[in-house]
């Protein structure tokens, strides 16, 4: 017997094209992205697992809570305010946020005198530890696509961090004049297999050696590079391949080395990174060479980007004193979290967050569906940037800020609003007499 209910057509679904994807730092804006009501996000165009994974990931919104009881939006602000008002030594860290996230964060942060550090900076000042020492020659994504016929990748491939970089930005025709050719050569790391599927179009050269030893390796080509004499062998590599790189290098127009130092192992791997940067340095007596260190995932490049404009310092920085001071050992958070009475979480792209000391208080902005270890004293659910809402998130070559669109709505704040209003409630100073 036929059915007497109407029949609807089937909803189909709402594709966004060449969305930005905020999340690994490259910028990729070329994603096909299905919208499935009422909020479920999928990636049509390309099989990079941290797009995929971190599009799909969209629960339905849920209310704050202070305490673990479910509250208002506005009662969870006061509380925070609260909470806040009362820190003796803050901690406003995390910072997975877009750069009005990172503003309206760092604005809160001079109110409280707070400590302020983003969850991924290890690996930032791994880079920013040898820029501040020594500076360096870098280059840009553009400039790699554009105008280097040999890249040297050091250490583990970077491709395990930034899925896309080599489809995205080695195997591309140049936009300006193509070179004469297209050279990859992995120093003390083997590529991926999906890595060697991309690349396979191009020359590659694989010198394997040992990945705990690059800048041994580094150091060994930069000798040669000065004195082919000096040629020898190191981390496992013979002398005669360090020699016929050296050449190698030397006779090309542009050379790119390229490594991500959060993948590195072991310890001071920020002297690794300053041989990579005594290594472009030494080629660069001979031919055109640039370092390309990438970094980026959660818009730490973004996040430190702000803190510099606005406080003339970078990340890892106090604000205790009324006037920033900048200490990249004491005021890591992992480290001050230590000591901390008190910290504010922002950790707007992903549901992860770290265990805290107990009895710390944790006032924590993170999206629906985050689990905690232990129940904050406040939980706010914000929309994750370039999804929930527009954003600005930097590239991991620090000259690019790409605005991301917003693609659902699932009734959630953004970062920003949250923490400004927070600011906004906290108990108001006193007028000096």
């Amino acid at each position: 017997m036929a059915s007497d209910r109407p029949v609807h057509p089937a909803v189909r679904p709402v594709v966004h094209r060449d969305v930005v994807c905020p999340f690994c730092g490259l910028g990729c804006d070329d994603l096909t992205v299905e919208e499935e009501p009422p909020s479920t996000l999928t990636v049509r165009s390309t099989d990079c697992p941290v797009a995929r994974e971190r599009y799909s990931r969209m629960p339905a919104a849920e209310p704050p809570r202070v305490a673990g009881v479910p509250v208002p939006l506005a009662e969870a602000v006061d509380a925070a305010a609260a909470v806040l008002g009362a820190a003796q030594a803050p901690l406003v860290a995390g910072l997975g946020t877009d750069v009005d996230g990172a503003r309206a964060a760092l604005s809160l942060a001079e109110r409280l005198g707070a400590v302020v550090d983003h969850a991924l900076s290890d690996g930032l000042y791994r880079n920013l530890a040898v820029l501040q020492r020594t500076g360096w020659i870098a280059t840009t994504l553009a400039e790699l696509r554009n105008r280097c016929d040999l890249l040297l990748v050091t250490g583990p491939d970077p491709a395990t961090l930034h899925p896309r970089l080599f489809e995205r930005w080695v195997t591309p025709a140049p936009a300006f004049q193509a070179p004469p050719s297209r050279e990859v050569v992995f120093l003390c790391g083997e590529p991926l297999d999906t890595t060697r599927a991309v690349l396979s179009g191009l020359p590659v050269a694989v010198l394997a050696g040992d990945p705990a030893k690059i800048g041994d390796a580094a150091a060994a080509l930069a000798a040669a590079v000065a004195d082919p004499f000096r040629a020898s062998g190191a981390a496992g590599i013979a002398a005669g391949d360090i020699a016929a790189l050296a050449e190698r290098v030397v006779t090309a127009r542009y050379a790119v080395v390229a490594w991500a130092a959060a993948a590195f192992e072991g310890p001071h791997i920020d002297l690794t990174v300053e041989r990579l940067v005594h290594l472009v340095r030494a080629v660069n007596r001979h031919t055109r060479c640039a370092g390309l260190p990438l970094a980026g995932h959660d818009n730490v490049v973004g996040v430190n980007q702000v803190c510099t404009w606005q406080f003339g310092v970078p990340l890892r920085m106090s604000l205790a004193g009324g006037t920033p001071l900048h200490d990249p050992h004491r005021f890591a958070w992992a480290r001050y979290a230590e000591v901390a009475d008190t910290v504010v979480w922002v950790s707007a792209f992903r549901p992860e967050v770290p265990t805290f000391p107990a009895g710390q208080t944790v006032v924590a902005l993170a999206p629906p569906g985050t689990a905690f270890a232990d129940e904050p004293a406040v939980f706010i659910p914000v929309g994750t940037p370039g999804i929930d809402h527009p954003a600005h998130v930097f590239r991991s070559d620090t000259v690019v800020a790409l605005r991301a669109r917003g693609l659902i709505d699932r009734g959630l704040p953004d970062a920003a609003t949250v923490l400004k209003a927070i600011a906004a409630a906290l108990p108001q100073e006193s007028p000096p007499c």
